[in-house]
């Protein structure tokens, strides 16, 4: 059962104001009008920053009360749903991604929560695990593309067969089963893609060989050895590809094989390690890299580099936070000041370390933040040990004994003892004399007066009005008690806008695509001023959620149009049929995950739309053209065309195991196909002159027509004829030997 707010503050108060923390209670119910079981969550927190922060800092070092309050506070906070065991499940599920920085945040969080509770911290983990589950749902999206891109590879390069080929069809399965699964596979991703784009390149280069089986070189530790494509496929030793002996339509056809892995490879570069792009090497890499991509050139070489670069800059980031965690240490160590005022600073450090171990990158803006608050109150302590000391001295032999204890005083007895000397220094002020005591009146009202504006737009009017009275009562304020309640104002105000700021800041990092970019900057401009605001980045955050709101119900129903335009087409046996099916099999899932895609996973939705929908207006085209022809051709000419597929003289062989990928026409040499006949008839009767004059038997035969090969060739007792791509034709030709 929770507990009643007024329980918790007597729990608060108790420990630090014994006997009195019933008085202040009491003092805070009367001021309400309220009794005890009336207090509701926000009294308590209005009673906690007023009458009881003023009360602890009357007895306590300023740090303490604030961590007194703080910590009330948050136990008055709503319990967030799910609570550590939520934190222990989603670290279960995503403790696979170890280089994930997000994930070595969690696991730092959950270790720290399994010795202590603390309500913010638990916050701050359940907002990590929804950001983790965002960014699975984006990458598993990025994976289906992967999956749907590596299938479409293997339809092409399965008539290979080898092992190769049956490696890239293992690695296929095990990513489609994790797919199903909700895991992402990246090193089976990265595998698959590099033996697929192997063997496409090897497709790609194969086509300009002679008919008969082509001879390849590959690259071995001992020798070059020369194999056949029917055993090239069996060795196990990486294709060496010489783009300058092949014809120029082969060499930019695997150029751009080569262009478009590289640009898929770049992607994920900025992805993982976008907090590091601006690392002065590695932005100039980048740009080398997207210069030489943008212009269809390979980059292997730039983008292996960029790799490093970014992994350099990343570990260098580690190392100069542990380096500035070292030095956190050593500068708290060293402030004279309690224990009980350091301790939480103590455990954010730890809590930073932690979480660089674990692989994570903490933000240690608010820890800094915290060690200058702590750093200008003990330099206020001593500041304040001056002045009463220079005021005693002017106060004579009746002060000397106090002015002498207080000399003694450092450190942390210092900070505990100073309560009780500023009361005895009250008292014998009160006996120094008329003269004396109303030098002190006005002293303390020019002090007032340069204080009271800072103060009252720091909400400590009421503090301000005290003093007031007292000073027209002939009374002296404690302006000193002012001034550290001001300074701790400020110090409060500062550091909980740092880490609203660091809030923002991580959501602004998934903004990125976004223009979060720009907010990221103004974070950091903000951080550079004396008091942050967040409001402006908070608002400039809202107003890209909902661009992004906006854009996700934009997407869906371009999404739902563009399947019901597909639904009827989806049959159809075309290349763009070839070229839309691994963007369907991407958008597919895409449209259920939309509400859970964050501004990245989005955008990769709308380009992959953009694409099918550009390439769904060639396939209608396609369609309305097959229908066109169909209309146009009669019941005449219809069994005309069927008639001429019987062979005369026999059974017509079957050519389905030539229809291929790639294969854009094909029949016998009787057969209206798109070719001029009385070309192919003389093309055949000088193959068999040719035949006869040399009494060797012919194989297929090739001529390249444009951008395809045209092969004659025999076929079961007939002659075939087919209009073969570059990238089919050697498999075509091993289907013919076969």
């Amino acid at each position: 059962m929770r507990e009643s707010p007024y329980r918790i503050l007597e729990e608060a108060l108790r420990p630090h104001l014994g006997a009195r923390a019933q008085v202040v209670l009491e003092e805070g119910l009367k001021r309400l009008g309220k009794r005890p079981e009336e207090l509701s969550e926000k009294d308590a927190e209005t009673l906690l920053k007023g009458l009881i922060f003023r009360e602890l800092q009357a007895r306590l070092p300023a740090a303490q009360a604030r961590r007194a309050v703080e910590e009330a506070l948050a136990r008055l906070a709503p319990a967030p749903e799910g609570g550590l065991e939520a934190l222990e499940r989603g670290l279960a599920r995503f403790g696979l991604y170890v280089d994930w920085p997000e994930v070595g945040r969690l696991r730092a969080l959950v270790n720290r929560l399994r010795r202590e509770p603390d309500p913010r911290l638990l916050q701050e983990g359940l907002a990590l695990l929804d950001h983790l589950e965002e960014k699975l749902e984006e990458a598993l999206l990025r994976q289906a593309q992967d999956l749907a891109h590596l299938e479409e590879a293997l339809e092409r390069v399965r008539p290979l067969g080898g092992p190769k080929v049956r490696r890239l069809e293992s690695l296929i399965q095990i990513v489609r089963e994790a797919h199903r699964e909700g895991t992402l596979a990246q090193g089976e991703v990265e595998r698959a893609r590099a033996l697929a784009l192997e063997l496409r390149k090897y497709l790609a280069s194969s086509a300009v060989q002679p008919a008969t089986l082509p001879e390849m070189v590959f690259e071995t530790q001992e020798e070059d050895v020369l194999v056949t494509v029917e055993e090239a496929p069996a060795l196990e030793e990486e294709l060496v590809i010489d783009l300058e002996s092949l014809a120029e339509p082969q060499a930019q056809e695997i150029r751009a094989l080569e262009v478009a892995e590289e640009k898929r490879r770049l992607e994920e570069l900025v992805l993982r390690y976008a907090p590091f792009l601006d690392h002065p090497r590695a932005a100039a890499l980048r740009a080398e890299v997207e210069a030489l991509l943008e212009a269809d050139q390979p980059a292997l070489e730039k983008l292996t580099e960029l790799e490093a670069a970014l992994k350099e800059a990343e570990a260098e980031a580690k190392a100069a936070r542990r380096a500035r965690l070292i030095q956190l240490e050593e500068a708290l160590r060293r402030l004279p000041l309690p224990q009980e005022a350091k301790a939480p600073l103590e455990e954010g450090l730890r809590l930073a370390e932690e979480t660089l171990r674990e692989g994570g990158l903490p933000d240690l803006a608010a820890l800094e933040a915290e060690l200058s608050a702590l750093e200008e109150e003990a330099r206020r302590l001593k500041e304040e040990k001056a002045r009463l000391l220079e005021e005693l001295s002017a106060l004579g032999e009746a002060a000397k004994p106090l002015a002498e204890e207080l000399a003694h005083l450092e450190g942390e007895a210092l900070a505990q003892a100073l309560p009780g000397i500023r009361a005895r220094y009250a008292e014998l002020l009160k006996g120094a004399g008329e003269e004396a005591r109303r030098a002190r009146l006005e002293e303390r009202k020019a002090a007032l007066r340069a204080l009271k504006e800072e103060a009252e737009a720091l909400g400590l009017g009421e503090e301000v009005a005290e003093a007031e009275r007292a000073l027209a009562q002939g009374e002296l304020p404690d302006l000193e008690a002012l001034r550290r309640r001001l300074e701790e104002a400020q110090a409060l105000r500062r550091r909980l806008a740092l880490e609203e700021l660091a809030r923002l800041q991580a959501l602004a990092e998934r903004f990125r695509p976004l223009g979060g970019e720009a907010v990221l900057k103004a974070i950091e401009a903000e951080r550079q001023k004396p008091l942050p605001d967040p409001a402006p980045i908070a608002r400039a955050l809202q107003a890209m959620k909902r661009r992004l709101e906006a854009k996700r119900q934009e997407l869906g129903t371009r999404l739902a149009a563009f399947f019901r335009r597909y639904a009827p087409l989806e049959g159809l046996k075309s290349d763009t049929q070839r070229r839309i099916r691994p963007l369907v099999e991407f958008l597919r899932p895409a449209q259920k995950a939309l509400d859970r895609l964050g501004p990245r996973g989005v955008l990769e939705v709308e380009r992959a739309l953009a694409q099918a929908e550009e390439a769904l207006k060639e396939l209608e085209k396609e369609k309305e053209a097959a229908d066109r022809l169909l209309k146009e051709l009669g019941q005449e000419d219809l069994e005309a065309l069927l008639s001429s597929l019987e062979a005369p003289g026999g059974e017509r062989p079957d050519l389905s195991p030539l229809r291929l990928p790639g294969v854009k026409a094909l029949g016998l040499l009787d057969d209206p196909l798109p070719l001029p006949r009385p070309q192919l008839k003389a093309l055949h009767q000088a193959l068999k002159a040719l035949e006869a004059a040399t009494g060797e038997a012919l194989g297929p035969a090739l001529v390249r027509l444009g951008g395809s090969y045209l092969v004659l060739a025999p076929w079961r007792g007939h002659e075939a004829v087919a209009l073969v791509e570059p990238e089919a034709l050697d498999p075509f030709l091993k289907a013919l030997s076969g």
